[in-house]
């Protein structure tokens, strides 16, 4: 098994479309193993004569269309719908199934088959005579090619490309995959934990990928939200479901420690015009830009804990 060669981190379905119209084209041993669990029945050459990607006819389009010659020469096809998160449209596999079934009709194939390739995770209601293979027993049947660096490649792109859940889970992974996030992060909490102790909650995620989150301090209420847009330069106090003028009329003769902004269906308290950051400036503005944006951060929320009475009418 190979987990390490591929050190890509974000994936689109595309990219999995393409890698399975490559294998299915080009790598016979994967071609057997894959046509063996979605049409066990039927005897087909490897690899497929033909492989297309983003299919549109009918009004459907199938992500992955494969087709092989039978030995009894006639033509197999496989419709392969690709998965990494994304929910299921209503009926889209019955799309490929009624697609497929109206060109075994007109005799463009004489045999098919219809294929979720998903995350062993994937949770879906698959009609009947729809095959499930996941991108785990792909990557397994990849590692068999003993011999070839590239098919290990693909097995290790297929593993990554598993979609991460929980909060711990995303932190393991940029942990393996992105080292220098967790140092830029770690090196900021340690700046939290000198210059603002025990104010900030530990974030369910400690190492996203970008300085755009929802910092949390102890008993925040339900109605409100810190945006906190490093890369724009700017903090908000965002008051849920509450709008400009009923914001405005609640805090009217008090003294704001920011301007009051739209925001959506909601307002807020921004602190603009801060310096703007991301992860990739380094570490030396952790001391004075990032810093700064947490100062503001906690600027904002002692306002709403001094003058919480006022905020609070707005929701009751």
């Amino acid at each position: 098994m190979s987990d390490n060669l591929c050190h890509i981190s974000n994936f689109q379905e595309r990219d999995i479309d393409l890698l399975l119209a490559e294998e299915l084209r080009m790598n016979n041993a994967f071609a057997t193993w894959f046509t063996n669990q979605v049409a066990p029945d039927v005897q087909v050459e490897v690899p497929a004569f033909r492989t297309r990607v983003s299919v549109v006819e009918d009004g459907s389009e199938a992500d992955v269309i494969a087709c092989f010659h039978r030995e009894d020469g006639g033509i197999h096809r496989v419709f392969i719908e690709d998965k990494i998160t994304a929910s299921m449209m209503p009926e889209q596999l019955e799309r490929y199934q009624r697609r497929a079934t109206a060109e075994y009709a007109r005799s463009e194939n004489q045999s098919f088959s219809v294929v979720l390739f998903a995350p062993e995770s994937y949770r879906a209601l698959l009609p009947d005579g729809v095959a499930h293979v996941t991108f785990g027993e792909a990557a397994t049947a990849l590692d068999q090619s003993t011999d070839d660096p590239r098919a290990a490649y693909k097995a290790s792109f297929l593993r990554a490309a598993r979609p991460y859940y929980s909060p711990a889970s995303r932190d393991l992974h940029v942990a393996e995959v992105e080292p220098y996030v967790v140092e830029w992060w770690d090196a900021v909490y340690e700046m939290l934990d000198r210059e603002f102790p025990s104010f900030f909650l530990p974030p369910r995620t400690r190492y996203p990928r970008s300085v755009y989150f929802a910092p949390r301090t102890s008993g925040m209420a339900e109605y409100i939200r810190v945006d906190f847009k490093g890369h724009a330069g700017e903090v908000d106090l965002a008051i849920k479901n509450v709008g400009y003028s009923e914001l405005a009329e609640a805090l009217a003769g008090l003294d704001l420690p920011g301007r009051l902004v739209e925001n959506g269906k909601s307002s807020a308290i921004r602190v603009d015009g801060l310096s703007k950051f991301v992860i990739s400036d380094g570490f030396a503005v952790i001391e004075t830009d990032v810093r700064a944006a947490y100062a503001a951060t906690v600027t904002l929320l002692e306002f709403w804990k001094a003058n919480r009475g006022q905020f609070d009418s707005l929701v009751r």
